[in-house]
């Protein structure tokens, strides 16, 4: 394994025995394999990437395509069918709650017994202890049995034992999720200042922000095979048109991606606000001739309906997007999300809060959607995502189609005013206390 490479993974399967009756495990014992008494389940097949020291890489994928299982066999606590796994330097993994914890043990005696697992002295976790108990911050709970822990304590602790060991490689799965808002940001402070230190991160997330935010690249896994390897917002995008679209969709998508042209995507017509020549229609992938519904193509213009991507705080922006009936839906509601770049949501809004949504759209027909909103936001680049989904009820809908990121726009102050990111209305007052020291 190359000095640059921190793991390498090559031609990993793993397969499972399925056994329909407890019996037939007994009888499979017996047979020496003369019969098979199982079905057999691979749960992943033929994996292969490289992560480089000092990089993160981003695993995403839908349930049950492998995720955890392939973090398992690199963390060491499950073997490969086949293939093989390669790491370089110390390796600490957060994968299931709690995992390596003793119940009934404290949590300060599990963390002694969690560095021995680690390959560390007492006399070396004695130098690590304060930063441990500081992180996870659980207070008197630290000297009672994990058995007595919340979820959210014992994922405190195990992300403090895991962390402060300063690991060569972490890898940690969804299990930072369980955690609250204020300390999942700690976390990923602490991610980020591992990560520039040169340790190289392994991370699974359903969260697509945090992947393009930590992530350089990234590993999309669907049925236990790997579905694509590359820059993390390519993968990204490749995740959503998995998690969006039906199993044959994807299919096409796959094979448009492999050099089939992109489809022709008609311009925003007949809009009184702008010259259809000046719309930027954006092209679909074939992938979305399999989808009841799409997106066809979006602009966002000026209170004046010209084409603009700039504003000053406080002015109107207008996203415009076109949606096209492939079949019959009942009822459609489409909406946009609007992020900064590290991927923190602004503002979302949709049709079904203004009811407007489209009420029995029949199959040829197209509908425009238009949205306009006063960007009341601080200085910053922003990013819009559009959304199309059938709704189902008033708390549920399913996604039809999805763009991610596609609008861009600028929001700037000619004076600084405020940082963050809502630019509220604030009003302040200074005055001199008489007498005051």
């Amino acid at each position: 394994m190359s000095s640059e490479i921190a793991i390498s993974v090559d031609g990993v399967s793993k397969r499972y025995e399925m056994y329909s009756k407890p019996r037939d495990r007994l009888l499979q014992f017996f047979s020496r394999g003369s019969k098979q008494y199982y079905k057999e389940f691979w749960a992943l097949q033929k994996i292969s990437f490289d992560v480089r020291k000092g990089e993160t890489l981003g695993i995403l994928g839908r349930n049950g395509s492998g995720k955890s299982t392939l973090l398992q066999i690199i963390a060491g606590t499950l073997t490969p069918t086949t293939g093989s796994v390669q790491t370089s330097g110390v390796l600490a993994a957060l994968l299931e709650l709690g995992s390596g914890f003793n119940p009934e043990f404290t949590g300060r005696e599990n963390i002694y017994l969690n560095g021995v697992i680690l390959g560390f002295s007492r006399q070396e976790m004695d130098l690590r202890l304060e930063e441990i108990i500081s992180f996870a911050d659980i207070g008197d709970h630290l000297d009672q049995p994990i058995k007595t822990y919340s979820s959210g304590m014992t994922v405190r602790l195990a992300f403090a034992v895991q962390a402060c060991v300063s690991p060569q490689v972490l890898i940690v799965d969804e299990a930072l999720s369980v955690g609250d808002e204020k300390f999942q940001r700690k976390c990923f402070e602490y991610i980020e200042k591992l990560r520039k230190g040169g340790c190289s991160i392994l991370l699974v997330t359903h969260s697509t922000a945090t992947v393009e935010k930590f992530c350089q690249r990234g590993v999309l896994l669907h049925k236990g095979e790997v579905q694509g390897i590359g820059a993390a917002k390519e993968i990204v995008d490749q995740y959503y048109a998995l998690l969006y679209s039906d199993e044959k969709a994807y299919q096409r998508y796959q094979t448009s991606k492999s050099g089939s042209a992109d489809v022709p995507v008609p311009e925003l017509a007949d809009r009184p606000s702008a010259d259809a020549g000046t719309v930027a229609a954006k092209p679909h992938h074939a992938a979305t001739s399999g989808l009841r519904a799409v997106i066809a193509g979006w602009d966002v213009v000026d209170a004046q309906g010209l084409p603009c991507d700039k504003y000053h705080t406080g002015e109107t922006f207008i996203v415009r997007f076109l949606v096209d009936i492939r079949q019959p839906v009942q009822e459609i509601q489409a909406g946009l999300l609007i992020r900064t770049v590290e991927g923190v949501s602004a503002f979302g809004t949709s049709t079904l809060y203004h009811e407007k949504n489209m009420l029995h759209p029949s199959e040829g027909s197209r509908y425009a959607v238009e949205f306009e909103v006063k960007a009341s936001l601080c200085a910053g680049t922003y990013f819009i995502t559009l959304a199309i989904a059938e709704a189902i009820s008033h708390s549920d809908m399913r996604y039809l189609d999805r763009k991610t990121d596609v609008i861009v726009i600028t929001v700037s102050q000619p004076h600084t005013l405020a940082s963050g990111i809502a630019m509220l209305d604030a009003k302040v007052k200074v005055s001199e206390i008489k007498g005051g020291t």
